[in-house]
């Protein structure tokens, strides 16, 4: 059971850049991530009776559960009909893979890195479809597959870049010499990158990028300025061939000179308002649907996870899910200060960026690289650490090779 576990799980983590295409046209009800997610789901059931929360994750998911208690709370009270958006199913649903793929990766060491791998090779499969001229559609010269949005498009391949940087640079899933034939991935994810003029995307990659140059640790002072200057000169190159896109080029001298924001800075503008009349608690994610619906007479995101939680839970929910936020830091953190493991603190990066400026609270690859970050590096962490961590094995750090 053990083997078809994982089985499910490396299939899932692929299919994850996926999520939203429904080959059989059935409006959104199915799609192949939907399908591999209830695969995984199913075959974990018969391990789920072992499972424990250990006092490493409790403090962690404790602060997940009183967050979506108080978003479920403020939904109830601002509802005006029981159709009202009241129970946040894909919120509650991401919880669950929370927690399901924490107590997986504490009953089989590293398996969810080697499944961030199998999603990088997914974006791969991905980034080939589109120079197959596959699924792909243009809005505004911006590159979408498959119906889905260009700037999480973008911030997969960001994703997915960097994880195989780290899987080659790092090798902590000891893969030999075989690894470097990874790298043969990173043009083609790069491609699809550029081609979806996401400015956040692109941004991203650039600061986690250097920020993996400056923490990287290695053996001698020389590999250290070996890695500076052949990273500095593949940075140069990468900035080059990404202004040679036109969209890409110009949505960011336009951030840059005019301080454009694609209409965010508008929406946040209305926003503001709604959230200085209610901002203790919000107003739920009913009574947000009904502002949108009367302001902007259709749904609306505000596309920045910060002034969501605003709008929904308030500065109480703001405060619990930074609290969720900074535990998983914490730990990203531990880890690369006790065993030199880089991966978790550049995704926690980009995580951030995507809290900032996009989406995570939906979308099951960001809730997968928590799971990650929270139980994927407890052999790193300190005992001394109370109401963080407690385990106190340690291990050898993790240099460059």
């Amino acid at each position: 059971m053990r083997w078809l576990q994982q089985f499910a799980l490396f299939i899932f983590f692929f299919s994850m850049n996926f999520e939203v295409w429904d080959p059989f046209q059935t409006g959104g009800f199915f799609s192949i991530s939907r399908l591999t997610g209830i695969i995984y789901f199913v075959v974990s059931v018969p391990s789920m009776v072992r499972y424990r929360t250990g006092s490493e994750v409790r403090p962690v998911l404790n602060a997940i559960l009183l967050f979506f208690c108080l978003l479920l709370f403020m939904n109830a009270i601002h509802a005006e009909s029981v159709n009202d958006h009241i129970l946040d199913n894909t919120i509650l649903q991401n919880i669950v893979l929370f927690w399901v793929l924490v107590n997986h990766e504490r009953t089989n060491q590293l398996v969810l890195e080697k499944g961030l791998l199998f999603f990088a090779l997914g974006s791969t499969a991905l980034a080939l479809l589109f120079y197959q001229g596959i699924g792909i559609e243009y809005t505004d010269g911006r590159v979408s597959i498959f119906g889905d949005n260009e700037n999480v498009i973008g911030q997969r391949m960001c994703i997915s870049i960097i994880i195989v940087l780290m899987t080659v640079v790092q090798n902590r899933l000891q893969l030999g010499k075989f690894r470097y034939l990874l790298l043969f991935t990173i043009p083609v994810m790069l491609g699809l990158l550029v081609a979806t003029g996401s400015r956040l995307a692109i941004v991203s990659f650039v600061i986690v990028f250097v920020a993996g140059l400056v923490l990287l640790k290695t053996k001698a002072y020389s590999a250290k300025m070996t890695v500076f200057v052949v990273g500095g000169i593949l940075l140069l190159l990468i900035g080059y061939y990404s202004m040679q896109n036109e969209i890409l080029r110009t949505r960011l001298l336009m951030s840059l000179h005019e301080g454009d924001l694609s209409n965010r800075d508008a929406i946040w503008e209305h926003l503001i308002p709604l959230i200085e009349e209610n901002l203790l608690f919000g107003v739920g994610q009913s009574g947000y649907d009904a502002f949108c619906l009367a302001t902007f007479g259709r749904d609306m995101s505000p596309h920045s996870v910060v002034m969501e939680l605003l709008c929904f839970t308030g500065i109480a929910g703001l405060v619990i899910y930074l609290s969720f936020i900074y535990l998983i830091f914490w730990r990203s953190y531990l880890s690369y200060k006790q065993s030199g493991i880089l991966l978790p603190i550049l995704l926690i990066i980009i995580v951030v960026g995507m809290l900032l400026g996009s989406h995570i609270l939906e979308l099951k690859l960001g809730w997968s690289i928590l799971a990650y970050i929270t139980c994927g590096t407890l052999s790193a962490c300190r005992a001394d650490e109370p109401d963080i961590l407690h385990s106190s094995t340690t291990y050898p750090t993790v240099i460059a090779e």
